[in-house]
């Protein structure tokens, strides 16, 4: 299992998402927690790097790009975009 962390600016972004978009970031939160390996990679010519992406929401409004550091079993979301 990874520990979840949110750039502090990030989080005031999530802060002010509408409540139907939290539930949906809450999902993908334990997504990361579980298998951020799974989602597909930040840059198609570097399929191996740990920096992804992973679309979210129940018709994938939105995206959210995230780091993945092995060694400390640590994710940290970088960037979010939810669009209405």
């Amino acid at each position: 299992m990874y520990s979840y962390d949110i750039l502090p600016e990030v989080r005031e972004y999530v802060d002010g998402m509408p409540a139907a978009a939290l539930a949906s970031y809450a999902e993908l939160i334990g997504f990361l927690e579980l298998t951020p390996w799974d989602a597909p990679a930040y840059r198609q010519d570097k399929p191996d790097a740990n920096m992804r992406k992973m679309l979210f929401g129940p018709g994938s409004e939105g995206i959210a790009v995230y780091l993945i550091l092995d060694e400390q079993r640590r994710v940290i979301v970088v960037s979010v975009t939810w669009v209405d």
